[in-house]
């Protein structure tokens, strides 16, 4: 039985002064929460250039939108 739910995160790459980078919007199917956020955070390091430098953290936040048919990200109120 494959149970998942579609999460969209919002990744920020942060230095450690707080310099931010350009953020990431990533989908994970996880059903748990800590897993998904972990999974979240390892995929934008992996699109990122800023993966070489250990000073910068990946910090995922969690949106509340849904995705359309057509792919699009729609705001969801709950």
């Amino acid at each position: 039985m494959n149970i998942f739910k579609l999460r969209i995160w919002r990744v920020v790459p942060t230095n450690q002064i707080g310099v931010q980078a350009p953020a990431y919007l990533v989908e994970t199917t996880d059903y748990v929460f800590e897993k998904a956020e972990k999974k979240a955070s390892k995929i934008a390091r992996q699109q990122s250039g800023l993966k070489r430098f250990s000073e910068w953290k990946f910090i995922p936040t969690k949106l509340s939108v849904r995705k359309d048919d057509f792919g699009r990200y729609i705001p969801y109120h709950q």
